[in-house]
């Protein structure tokens, strides 16, 4: 085993932290998979006398970036940095010295990701991001590499474990929304502030990232619908079971006609869909592909050990490639991102209005009016209301998200109707 590998990491973080110590615990294993030796050359941090769990030799943590950039024996450079800036400028730095990055970082890839692929084919580097989406649960790699020749149809993906959290303690415990985020904060599944998870931006750029390798095309995360799930109550989940479903925050991407049709918000699955049995912060990527049928991947979606792994595969993958190939996505399309009120589905709509006669009819009129076509109705005593208000709910047929739009405009204008609490997209 002649071969040296020299790598750099950039951000000694928790994620850092715990790779690093993996890495030396498992290095003698890796070498062997790999036959090269592997050396840490340096390590970034902000902070030098900081007390770290791992034990690291002093020279080889610094504080200035150029010794990382201007070392010509550094060919693997690993970014856990997080964010954009730095990041994408000491990214961009090393690809341009012509050395492979890795990175766990999903706002960079979603935000510059073309331009960086550019720039590591147009310097023989290779670009690895398996931990970006799904942590360790290799996705990224799938659709890279055992994919990259298929036709790929679709994706529907849970890839928020806060969100799936704080729904599945909604379903199975019947607790509303605030003490179910409460306590995915206090378990360390959510942070202090929750906004990304909970109003699925997190998806949203995770999305565009797979939709972008799923349908070799540029999937700007800024283009895709996003609605989060800080509107729906536990009596959603309710008449959810009731009408047969589950509720998920899903991701989802699909190749239609006139281009791409890529959206994140709370749906309605059928209760003996695989994706509505995934638990607690697991994840779960459903690929439906022309040849393969479904193909369901799922494993943990967050934390150091999980986000480690993926970046060792990584690792690993440059090592045993790196003589002969590059890794960089190729994104060879260019398809149109559709708007969400192309979408044609069914819509649960759960309404509170006055409980008194006439309402359910002149409702109905006014679907109706919109060539909306009702598959059943619920209407019941909700007894977390005032007495003069009931819910009224609608589960339609396959319906366009336009016509929906223009008949709640209308609804929400009727004297009899307080207001829409939920819209729900059925799968």
């Amino acid at each position: 085993m002649e071969d040296i590998t020299e790598i750099a990491v950039l951000g000694m973080g928790n994620i850092g932290s715990e790779f690093v110590e993996i890495l030396q615990h498992q290095l003698s294993e890796i070498e062997d998979i790999t036959n090269q030796k592997i050396k840490i050359s340096k390590i970034l941090v902000t902070d030098l006398n900081k007390e770290r769990n791992v034990q690291l030799k002093q020279d080889i943590i610094t504080t200035n970036p150029d010794e990382i950039f201007n070392n010509k024996n550094i060919s693997v450079v690993i970014e856990i940095m997080g964010g954009l800036d730095p990041a994408f400028k000491y990214v961009s730095r090393c690809l341009e010295s012509s050395k492979s990055v890795i990175t766990a970082n999903k706002d960079l890839i979603a935000t510059h990701g073309k331009i960086l692929f550019e720039k590591a084919r147009q310097n023989n580097a290779s670009i690895l991001f398996e931990a970006a989406v799904a942590s360790g649960t290799p996705i990224i790699s799938t659709l890279m590499r055992d994919l990259s020749y298929s036709n790929i149809n679709s994706i529907r993906a849970i890839i928020n474990g806060t969100s799936n959290f704080i729904l599945s303690e909604m379903e199975e415990k019947n607790t509303e929304f605030i003490e179910a985020l409460e306590l995915a904060q206090k378990l360390g599944y959510a942070e202090p502030d929750p906004t990304n998870d909970i109003e699925g931006f997190d998806a949203r750029y995770k999305l565009s990232i797979l939709s972008s390798l799923a349908f070799k095309t540029e999937v700007e995360y800024p283009k895709l619908h996003v609605e989060g799930i800080s509107k729906i109550d536990s009596i959603d989940f309710q008449y959810a079971r009731e009408l047969g479903y589950s509720i998920k925050l899903l991701a989802i991407a699909e190749k239609i006609e006139s281009g791409i049709l890529a959206r994140v918000h709370p749906t309605m699955i059928d209760l003996n869909n695989p994706l509505a049995k995934i638990s607690g912060a697991m994840n779960a990527i459903e690929i439906q592909e022309k040849l393969l049928g479904t193909v369901i991947i799922q494993g943990p979606g967050a934390g150091p050990s999980p986000t480690s792994s993926g970046i060792l595969s990584d690792l690993i993958h440059v090592l045993k490639t790196k003589q002969n190939s590059q890794s960089v996505p190729t994104l060879i399309n260019n398809l149109q991102i559709n708007d969400i009120k192309t979408l044609k589905s069914r819509f649960y709509l759960r309404f509170i209005v006055h409980d008194k006669a006439g309402v359910l009819s002149k409702m109905s009129n006014i679907l109706g009016e919109e060539n909306i076509s009702i598959a059943s109705v619920i209407q019941k005593e909700n007894t977390n209301l005032e007495e003069k208000y009931a819910d009224l709910v609608f589960m339609t047929y396959k319906s366009s998200q336009s016509s929906i739009d223009k008949a709640i405009q209308k609804i929400t204008k009727l004297d009899v109707v307080d207001q829409l609490k939920s819209l729900i997209r059925v799968e």
